[in-house]
């Protein structure tokens, strides 16, 4: 590997499967649960775990793969897990076919059987697409506020 992409590029050391990787890819794509994806942080919230993958391209790119995800939005270390699966399946240490059986269990620990998360580095956002409704200002807004809304209240404490 490139010692300048080290940063900007996960390395594997072991040979990987390229069509396997390929083919487990596609059983991401379509709206699924992703519970059996998502490492849930102390400050995290529950939200809808149900997403939906619009397409997920495996690149070749001389010796690099490149993985495109884009979906409606990601569930905390989503994309890292599924990339971790799929460096498993690319080892042929397990097969293509059980991204639907982890998908289908909607448990953690169904996936901790077979890996941990991808390390970050190599990681990148490439672009967010908003729904144009929501950029504008909300009625009444001025330019300056950014569509945040101030109120101020007052409150009464007794005091003893």
């Amino acid at each position: 590997m490139d010692p300048f992409q080290r940063h900007y590029a996960y390395h594997s050391t072991y040979k990987l499967n390229t069509a396997a990787i390929m083919e487990a890819a596609q059983f991401f794509v379509g709206e699924h649960n992703f519970s059996s994806f998502v490492n849930t942080s102390r400050t995290s919230y529950s939200p809808n775990p149900v997403k939906n993958i619009l397409r997920f391209d495996v690149i070749e790119m001389g010796p690099l793969l490149q993985l495109e995800v884009e979906g409606s939005g990601f569930l905390y270390r989503q994309v890292r897990n599924m990339v971790a699966l799929l460096l498993q399946i690319g080892r042929e240490a397990i097969p293509p076919d059980i991204v639907p059986k982890i998908l289908a269990s909607c448990d953690r620990r169904e996936l901790a059987k077979y890996d941990s998360a991808a390390p970050p580095h190599g990681l990148c956002l490439v672009n967010i697409k908003y729904n144009e409704k929501h950029l504008h200002l909300p009625a009444g807004c001025p330019p300056s506020s950014f569509g945040r809304h101030h109120t101020i209240r007052k409150c009464k404490l007794p005091c003893f």
